[in-house]
């Protein structure tokens, strides 16, 4: 007996890799493909370079002696802060 698989609302049944289709599409995968690119380009996009600061500016940034530019706006903006030494320079700690 093959197990059925619940997608949502949905049920179906579960195939072995052999036995799928070559070219059949799983939409719910397709979807969340889609979304991951989606959120990249945005605000997740944003967060995710910014998690990439040296670990000392992220200090000084903590401590509050982060320099007077470098506000918010400004770093959320930055799209090719790059994930390296220059990040000092860019972001006027240099």
């Amino acid at each position: 007996m093959r197990p059925l698989i619940r997608r949502g609302k949905e049920t179906w049944l579960a195939l072995q890799s052999e036995e799928r289709a070559i070219g059949e599409r799983d939409p719910a995968l397709i979807k969340l493909v889609a979304e991951a690119h989606i959120a990249r380009e945005g605000y997740f996009g944003v967060l995710l370079r910014i998690s990439y600061l040296a670990p000392d500016i992220v200090a000084a940034i903590l401590d509050g002696r982060q320099p007077a530019q470098l506000t918010r706006q400004r770093l959320a903006r930055m799209t090719s802060l790059p994930i390296d030494w220059q990040q000092r320079e860019m972001l006027g700690f240099g």
